[in-house]
């Protein structure tokens, strides 16, 4: 998904393009008076979730130009799920998070794709980035550095456990490829490596936590599943 890169810089703003703008997505926009935070009990990120009238704590990011992606909450196979649509489309769809890794550090879910990514381009290239599903994540440290990255279904290249990077942003594959359309999978990432593993420093909190998926670089269509969307306690 192709996006501008926004710096502050003294009573001006400039606007430069490239792959590095994934870093303007941050608070403020997605700061709200109701951010998650950790409690006695595993978080399910999808119960306060209704995306005909978002309640305070989630929010929605548009790109100029480009349709948004068809987020409905829904049912599928018999259980509450989020279903994610595009066609040459793409939105960000997010919840305001405060939550210390050290407090939550496994998020888990179960996605299904059902109408995967078909595209000649190579996803490894900006102009290949698209993905049918993928989760999007903010993190800050102590000294408020902050460090971004998604989690996603690989279209025909990688393999689980494999980084794709472009520029300097990373993207953590969980799972993907056409063989895997059409059924569930149980998938789990220990967030703390994954700050590690991008670059991350310091006591590490999850700021932002949602949903990133597109085709508008492709201009292919796709559709797709989550659901249990769990953060919790390691073992």
């Amino acid at each position: 998904m192709r996006k501008f890169n926004v710096k502050i810089i003294a009573f001006g703003i400039i606007l430069a393009t490239g792959y590095a703008a994934h870093t303007w997505l941050r608070p403020p926009f997605w700061e709200t008076d109701k951010p998650l935070v950790a409690g006695s009990a595993p978080i399910k990120l999808l119960d306060d979730l209704d995306t005909d009238n978002l309640s305070s704590g989630w929010k929605e990011r548009v790109f100029f130009r480009i349709t948004p992606t068809q987020y409905q909450m829904t049912e599928e196979d018999g259980a509450p799920a989020l279903r994610c649509t595009t066609h040459s489309s793409a939105s960000i769809l997010a919840r305001d998070t405060d939550i210390a890794l050290s407090d939550l550090p496994i998020l888990s879910w179960q996605w299904k794709v059902t109408l995967p990514i078909k595209s000649t381009v190579d996803e490894d290239l900006e102009d290949g980035d698209d993905h049918p599903l993928r989760f999007y994540l903010q993190f800050s440290n102590e000294a408020g550095e902050a460090k971004s990255a998604e989690i996603i279904w690989s279209n025909r290249i990688f393999a689980p456990g494999d980084y794709k990077i472009i520029g300097t942003f990373h993207h953590l594959v969980a799972n993907g490829l056409d063989e895997n359309v059409g059924v569930w999978h149980d998938q789990s990432v220990d967030l703390r490596k994954l700050y590690r593993d991008i670059g991350g420093t310091g006591t590490p909190r999850l700021q932002v936590l949602g949903f990133f998926c597109d085709s508008d670089n492709t201009g292919a269509n796709s559709d797709g599943f989550f659901r249990e969307i769990v953060l919790s306690f390691a073992e």
